[in-house]
């Protein structure tokens, strides 16, 4: 039997959702930015699918965007946030992964965003009391940028 102990970082793909993409990755795999047949077809999927999990999680479909993966999403977020919603002041911890603080460097570096990092003890836990105090701490429209499973040590964040 195997075992694997990584899989907040990366999965095999249940049943279900293999089955529902194979016809995209044996039939299906126009272009969805293009004009013709197949591209349009891919492209109605895409936009189904984006209204369901719109649907599940009480969103619109315009809201839902789709990226290649964590890293890409989290760039998009984060810079995202900064130049776009006015984000002013980045929270996040030292045990975050590389491209939340590399994201989180680069807003600081060259977008003289201001940044705080919180408290872990030493389980890796993030102290929430140092949280509240960090966002009492400054009136500006901050982002906090922590990590729910941390797919090296484990630890889960309450969210």
């Amino acid at each position: 039997m195997k075992v694997y102990f990584d899989n907040a970082a990366t999965t095999a793909i249940d049943e279900e959702v293999l089955a529902a993409m194979m016809p995209f990755l044996t039939e299906h795999f126009g272009n969805p930015s293009t004009q013709y047949s197949f591209g349009r077809d891919t492209r109605a999927a895409i936009e189904e699918a984006r209204k369901t999990i719109a649907q599940l999680i009480n969103a619109s479909a315009g809201e839902i965007i789709f990226t290649s993966g964590a890293t890409e999403a989290n760039n998009m977020a984060i810079k995202g946030s900064v130049n776009y919603l006015g984000v002013e002041r980045i929270i996040t911890s030292p045990i975050e992964h590389h491209c939340v603080e590399y994201s989180v460097d680069f807003c600081r570096d060259n977008l003289h965003v201001e940044t705080a990092m919180v408290k872990i003890d030493g389980n890796g836990n993030v102290d929430l009391e140092d949280l509240e105090n960090l966002l009492k701490a400054s009136d500006k429209k901050t982002l906090v940028t922590l990590m729910h499973a941390n797919n090296e040590i484990g630890t889960l964040l309450d969210i």
